[in-house]
């Protein structure tokens, strides 16, 4: 395993503290994304992706020719009205592009069936506020299931490319939440797991140089071990049906979260069908000259 990439926010001096890693850069609004690309550059590491965080839904935001090509994850509060979306589908659509919104409200639950539909890769974030599990599972059903052409929702594209293959699956990383993959830095430079415990300043190291070998880095080791912990307190999610999906993501709050056993547990249904419908029996194949 390599070094995870990093993510850090759109800073000359937190880039200049380290050199030779990959990053994904954080900017606020599209209008830094052109910036942020030259200052990694400048910075003697390698560019694996942009973070736009931006207040503006998605059909206010006007990318250009100087975006073409740059990996692009846009974090939009909504989609925004579809007939503005619509004046700049045909750029949005030539674009190395995923848009992620949140799965708090119905609307934004749309607006992700929408993106879709139209051939841009999206996806369902858990970011912020309670999620309507009941809806969410329609959405994925549509995701998972659905054989009109549609880009691919995320994280359900993942669970269903990775999930037949594993005992359990951890998708964070689709979040830039997995640390085997993604390390997260402050202003000054201090490392954090999750952007969660980024954002509550919960930090594991006060700068890279102090990580090493990530493998042998104590708090890395037993974060990867740390679902072990729910089989050994006997917590709920050890007992859910969902739970190699889930690998209690949710668990820190479940009475706000009423309804995540049944939505994952129904996850791995619709991964099992999906799978199943891509073996073509024998007797059905079409002859071959």
């Amino acid at each position: 395993m390599g070094f995870p990439r990093i993510v850090c926010q759109d800073s000359e001096t937190v880039l200049q503290g380290f050199t030779g890693r990959s990053v994904a850069l954080r900017v606020e609004g599209f209008d830094r994304i052109a910036s942020g690309v030259d200052q990694v550059r400048k910075s003697g590491n390698r560019l694996f992706c942009i973070i736009v965080e931006s207040d503006q839904p998605l059909a206010d935001m006007e990318f250009d020719d100087r975006h073409q090509g740059v990996p692009l994850a846009v974090m939009a509060p909504a989609l925004g009205p579809f007939r503005h979306l619509a004046r700049h589908l045909d750029r949005l659509r030539t674009l190395n592009l995923r848009v992620y919104l949140p799965c708090d409200s119905p609307d934004n639950l749309t607006g992700l069936r929408i993106l879709s539909s139209v051939g841009i890769t999206c996806c369902a974030d858990f970011r912020d506020g309670r999620t309507d599990w009941e809806s969410l599972a329609d959405l994925a059903a549509y995701a998972v299931l659905e054989r009109a052409p549609h880009a691919a929702i995320e994280p359900f594209a993942f669970m269903t490319v990775n999930y037949p293959a594993c005992r359990h699956l951890d998708w964070g990383r689709i979040f830039f939440d997995d640390p085997r993959h993604f390390l997260h830095l402050d202003a000054c430079g201090r490392v954090a797991l999750s952007r969660a415990e980024l954002a509550g300043n919960c930090f594991v190291a006060l700068s890279l140089n102090e990580i090493g070998v990530p493998a042998e880095f104590p708090p890395f080791r037993d974060r990867l071990r740390s679902w072990q912990h729910f089989f050994i307190d006997n917590h709920p999610c050890a007992s859910c049906a969902g739970w190699r999906l889930c690998l209690g993501k949710f668990s820190q709050d479940l009475a706000a979260n009423a309804g995540c056993a049944e939505f994952f547990t129904e996850m791995i249904d619709l991964v099992h069908r999906h799978t199943a419908a891509q073996a073509v029996p024998e007797e059905r194949r079409l002859w071959q000259p």
